[in-house]
């Protein structure tokens, strides 16, 4: 200890002094690196125009429907079970499809919404289940001349019936379980044109109870585990299974808001009087759909009623909206006049960017710490729809240097489904791109289409640099 410190002071002295050399060493090691400890970019996106079409949302025309005005990604394929099993265990899948114009319509990257009947009134007296199912079932339905037309209701009670109905779910299950295009499947089966109601006045038996309607809820999602299903009406099952639901009634507002009401308060069915469960914001997890009400004419819907129209569409948070909607329709077939095709074509537009999931990129943060080399990305974005998408597509970021190559590209699981209407973040380090050199380069983002393998999703942004290929940021890369 020098003889004038203190043993407080010469620790205090040598405090200083390391201190100072560790400053210094910093200095010197700062210099040689010429950068920073950390790098951080941030950047944003200009929101643009929703896009008028994008999969699994939006109009659902008829699949036999030959184009039309207004562009789909989906179309509605109606079965009856007649067609389906015309000889007891023989399925006439192949003819089905082709009389659906399915195999077409795959090749065009359209999806399908498939509902199964067995019961549609028509005009003369016809019945929508095979012949053999109608006399092992003894013929214990009814046979009815009504309002809606003429037909046959089998009992949909009969442990026969629901046995073989069974039967045809698992097969239909083996067959489009994984089949890609198939999007959504409407639980039909029973009632008129498979919407779970029955005609009582003309001597057709009640609508089954829910302990009935349970079983048949059941083949359906044993049969389909990978599908999204949808329930004419809410019930506990449903619920509990986490299925959409489907309008007939659409944009009829008394009827429309009467279902709404059912959803989220439950309801006393007028079918039977049993006291049912609602679904409140089922939507979160399963389609919202429905096809418009056939009390108007088509092109109300897109004038006099329209203002009422969308304002069910947002309360819905409807997805789709087809056989009956404005999928497949001409103008030119409209009698309308000119500036009246002119307005409703606006307005169908509109209505179909407001359907559904609406994804946009509003910014984001590109991060590089010196002793971390891969890049750590972070992507902020809105979905500005009124629902989210219900597959959960793998997220695509791909880097491109300073000659327009891909240099790394990686999917991810953005979890995308858990998009809500609002904001959404995903956050991600880019394992493997601390080999890649210093420089500039360009961070791309889509969202893949499975079936394609290809980016496959229109975002509401601009700087689109192939077919659903988004340009994020354009960044330097320092380390």
């Amino acid at each position: 200890m020098l003889p004038w410190c203190s043993t407080g002071e010469a620790m205090k002295r040598k405090g200083i002094a390391v201190f100072l050399i560790l400053l210094l060493a910093g200095a010197v090691f700062g210099a040689w690196r010429m950068e920073p400890w950390v790098h951080e970019e941030t950047f944003s996106l200009e929101i643009g125009p929703k896009p008028e079409t994008n999969p699994l949302k939006g109009w659902a025309p008829w699949s036999t429907e030959e184009g039309g005005d207004f562009p789909s990604k989906l179309a509605f394929v109606l079965v009856s079970w007649r067609e389906l099993e015309p000889e007891k265990g023989e399925y006439a899948f192949e003819q089905v499809e082709k009389e659906n114009n399915m195999d077409q319509l795959r090749a065009q990257g359209v999806r399908f919404i498939l509902r199964v009947v067995c019961d549609y009134p028509g005009e003369d007296l016809h019945l929508n289940i095979p012949d053999w199912l109608y006399e092992e079932t003894q013929g214990n339905g009814t046979w009815y001349d009504s309002e809606y037309g003429k037909g046959y209701s089998p009992d949909y009670e009969d442990p026969v019936f629901l046995e073989a109905h069974g039967t045809l779910m698992e097969a239909m299950g083996e067959r489009y379980n994984q089949d890609p295009y198939l999007a959504y499947l409407q639980l039909g089966s029973l009632g008129h044109w498979g919407e779970w109601h029955v005609d009582e006045g003309v001597g057709i038996a009640p609508f089954p109870a829910e302990k009935v309607t349970d079983q048949y809820i059941l083949q359906y999602v044993q049969a389909f585990p990978e599908k999204k299903l949808l329930l004419r009406r809410p019930y506990a099952l449903g619920a509990e299974a986490e299925m959409g639901l489907y309008n007939d009634s659409f944009g009829q507002e008394e009827s429309h808001e009467e279902w709404l009401d059912w959803i989220e308060e439950g309801y006393r069915s007028s079918e039977n009087g049993e006291q049912l469960d609602g679904m409140p914001e089922f939507w979160k997890k399963a389609p919202s759909g429905g096809e418009f009400a056939s009390g108007r004419e088509i092109w109300e819907y897109g004038l006099e009623a329209y203002d009422s129209t969308m304002d069910l569409l947002r309360k819905s948070h409807t997805s789709f909206i087809g056989p009956r909607g404005f999928g497949g329709q001409r103008l030119e077939e409209s009698e309308l006049e000119e500036e009246e095709q002119k307005l409703v074509k606006e307005r169908i537009q509109q209505m179909s960017r407001e359907m559904g999931y609406c994804f946009a990129l509003s910014g984001g943060k590109i991060r590089q710490t010196l002793f971390k080399p891969e890049l750590e990305v972070t992507l902020w974005g809105e979905n500005l729809g009124i629902a989210p998408i219900y597959e959960n597509w793998p997220l695509v970021l791909k880097l491109v240097d300073e000659d327009g190559q891909v240099v790394w590209e990686e999917q991810t699981d953005g979890q995308i489904t858990s998009w809500l209407p609002g904001g959404w973040q995903v956050a991600k380090s880019l394992s493997g791109s601390e080999n890649l050199p210093k420089g500039t380069y360009r961070l791309l983002v889509g969202i893949e289409d499975p079936i394609t393998g290809e980016p496959g999703i229109q975002f509401a942004n601009e700087k689109e640099v192939q077919n659903c290929l988004y340009e994020a940021a354009v960044f330097e890369k320092q380390f």
